[in-house]
């Protein structure tokens, strides 16, 4: 539970920031192209790369 907060805010980091990722969804969301799928793909791609770095210590070994 200790961790909850600190792993919650570090998440909510990464759909803030408006980097490149966000900017093309929020492009195609004006668009109305593709959102659906976009999105999925997204939040998958973010899931995945969260979970090396964190469950399987992909962050240490790369560091």
């Amino acid at each position: 539970m200790f961790a909850l907060v600190p792993g919650f805010l570090t998440g909510l980091s990464l759909i803030i920031a408006i980097g490149a990722q966000n900017a093309f969804v929020i492009r195609q969301g004006l668009l109305r192209q593709h959102v659906f799928l976009l999105v999925a793909i997204c939040a998958i791609s973010d899931a995945v790369l969260i979970f090396l770095g964190t469950a399987l210590g992909l962050g240490q070994a790369i560091a």
